[in-house]
């Protein structure tokens, strides 16, 4: 007889699984579209992030800094970049309220199926199956697992890929600005992965 203890698990498959990697992905498949939207909309929200320090540079540099230009070409200069800047912020904005809203429907839609085919699994199984393993655990794996994988899809997996897409960025963009600097921060790039 079973005394169903903490340490009483069956088979628990790791994230290093290529087959349980490819079962998932069969879930994802009929949101291909909405996906590479997503993909899409990371895009443009790094480029208008990355574009406001640049902005601020132009700004400082072709208004501020110089000494002999007319105020009222300085006021309308520092204006049109303020106005374009105010478009960047607010493109950012939207776009990344467009993608998690998407990847909320997405994830919501991925784990309705995940959950249903997991429901039928359970409901043509034997009587048996359920002396040996407790309720409490499978009620964890239909529920709270599911709801675990949501979050990673939907929040550490989107928010692991904008910051590399972002790091991604910022080293083109460094290199464009000063190659040797750019250089510099790469050779960190890999210590700084590791310790995160």
């Amino acid at each position: 007889m079973h005394n169903f203890g903490y340490f009483e698990e069956g088979r628990v498959g790791k994230v290093s699984d290529v087959r349980i990697w490819q079962r998932i992905l069969g879930y994802c498949r009929p949101h291909k579209l909405g996906i590479f939207s997503s993909i899409l909309l990371s895009l443009l929200i790094t480029c208008a992030t990355l574009a406001l320090p640049r902005l601020m540079q132009l700004g400082i540099d072709k208004y501020i800094a110089v000494a002999d230009q007319d105020t009222a070409v300085r006021l309308a200069g520092l204006a049109n970049l303020a106005f374009i800047y105010g478009g960047a912020v607010l493109l950012a904005f939207a776009a990344g309220f467009i993608q998690v809203v998407l990847l909320e429907y997405i994830g919501q839609s991925i784990m309705h199926r995940l959950r249903n085919d997991l429901y039928q699994h359970i409901l043509g199984l034997d009587l048996a199956f359920f002396h040996r393993h407790p309720v409490g655990r499978l009620v964890t794996r239909l529920t709270n697992d599911i709801q675990n994988m949501h979050e990673m899809f939907t929040s550490v997996m989107v928010t692991l890929f904008n910051d590399l897409l972002k790091l991604v960025g910022i080293l083109v963009v460094l290199s464009f600005i000063n190659l040797r600097l750019a250089a510099v921060m790469a050779l960190f790039l890999p210590l700084a992965l590791t310790v995160t």
